[in-house]
């Protein structure tokens, strides 16, 4: 039997890790040839010196043996209860479609490992979300959704910059996805959060523009914040070209969050050169780093490892995952009623969200 918790020569504890889901998240996306940075967990866990990559669970046996060779990963396992069983896992990573994550969250906060890392949407359900969640909080497990942008720096540094209020009083936001509500849009949704707090109300109605997965839609709509600005929510056509933008307009300047979250751009309010007795927005630095490359889920290793050396609670948690889906619920329940205001927190949503 493995040993778990084994230690570092700088005394810094090594976790193994294992992996249910061999797909693109699992490990598939690395395979790109033009992607330089690491995309999935396996990757991630395997360029990380905090954790040992100790088996992989797939349903799938060619899969599963094709990464398991590639990564010279020693455990791989079709059945994934075994893995739970045989392997000592300090960290479980659930990457297979959402519907399933419940029961493996579940399974896995029973069998004894510290730390779970979901895909998102973190569920099919709100009741399926907070049964994981209070699995989790009842085992002592910590619960990590995989919402990216919140592990980067400078996603956070953007946060504050807004809520310190240097962009003045919010005026108007706009943001433009592609591929799905709860596929993109959860991503979405998530940031949105992350900088204005939660949802008070929504409206949506189905957009003209669809999605490749019609389990999945697209919505276009609007999303009211409880303490914040009214947020228009449009979706583009993936089949012409990706994006995951959010335009901020405060009195001060304008912040874009754009090229799905690896770039940000910044305007500045002075006179206008052109109408007198008129302010324009115009170019400026970007006043936090802007860098050229973003390692997400590295940074996802780095934040979870110190969650787990500190004993504290993740920056994306249960309860964040649970926020972003009950947005979808909310959006699919007002399309489906012909655009209705419907308003947050839901009651008894039976809302069944499928995403990839």
């Amino acid at each position: 039997m493995p040993t778990s918790g084994k230690k570092r020569s700088d005394d810094a504890r090594t976790y193994r890790a294992g992996i249910v889901g061999c797909g693109r998240i699992g490990c598939g996306f690395d395979d790109e040839p033009r992607v330089t940075s690491v995309r999935t967990h396996a990757g991630g866990y395997k360029k990380s010196d905090r954790f040992e990559l100790a088996a992989l669970a797939d349903l799938d046996a060619d899969l599963l043996d094709r990464y398991a060779t590639r990564l010279e990963v020693a455990g791989r396992y079709v059945d994934y209860v075994r893995m739970l069983e045989r392997e000592r896992l300090d960290v479980l990573s659930v990457c297979t479609p959402n519907p399933t994550h419940r029961e493996i969250v579940e399974r896995a906060a029973e069998s004894g490992v510290r730390a779970i890392f979901c895909e998102k949407p973190i569920a099919d359900s709100l009741d399926a979300a907070d049964a994981m969640v209070r699995t989790c909080r009842e085992h002592g497990v910590l619960l990590m959704i995989d919402h990216q942008r919140r592990f980067d720096r400078m996603h956070r540094d953007a946060v504050e910059y807004v809520r310190s209020g240097k962009l003045g009083t919010i005026q108007q936001v706009t943001c433009y996805y592609t591929a799905g509500v709860a596929n993109t849009g959860s991503h979405v949704f998530d940031l949105l959060r992350f900088f204005f707090g939660d949802v008070a109300s929504v409206r949506a109605w189905p957009s003209s523009n669809p999605s490749p997965n019609p389990a999945d839609p697209n919505y276009d709509g609007w999303l009211q914040f409880r303490d914040g600005p009214s947020t228009a929510l449009q979706a583009c056509d993936v089949k012409h070209y990706v994006i995951l933008e959010i335009n901020i307009l405060g009195e001060a300047g304008r912040l874009r969050i754009m090229a799905s979250g690896y770039d940000a751009q910044y305007e500045v309010v002075r006179e206008s050169d052109k109408f007198a007795g008129y302010r324009e927005l115009f170019p400026a630095a970007t006043p936090f780093e802007t860098p050229t490359e973003h390692e997400f889920m590295l940074q996802a290793m780095d934040h979870l490892s110190g969650c787990l050396d500190r004993g504290e609670p993740p920056i994306s948690t249960g309860t964040d995952g649970r926020a972003s889906l009950e947005i979808i619920c909310a959006l699919h329940a007002s399309a489906a009623e012909e655009s209705r205001l419907v308003t947050l927190p839901l009651e008894n949503s039976r809302s069944m969200i499928q995403s990839r």
